[in-house]
């Protein structure tokens, strides 16, 4: 099933998550619907995160992973 999602009126839905087998990462400061539509989903197959990655919500452009690991830049901290 094909679900329309935007992220404060982008359609760039990959930029702002980062989905792996794994988890989800969900960049802060979107609305509840954005956070609510991947909890609805995935919520009982793996978990769904809330952050930001350098102080940005760009996640799903600043990092890449899969369930062995997640790699992300040296400015991020653990905050």
């Amino acid at each position: 099933m094909a679900t329309r999602l935007q992220f404060e009126n982008s359609c760039e839905v990959g930029v702002f998550s980062k989905l792996t087998n794994a988890y989800c990462l969900v960049a802060i400061g979107g609305s509840e619907n954005f956070y609510s539509l991947f909890e609805g989903e995935l919520v009982d197959v793996i978990p769904v995160v809330k952050t930001s990655i350098g102080g940005t919500r760009i996640i799903g452009r600043l990092c890449a992973g899969n369930k062995n690991g997640l790699l992300v830049p040296h400015t991020t901290t653990d905050q």
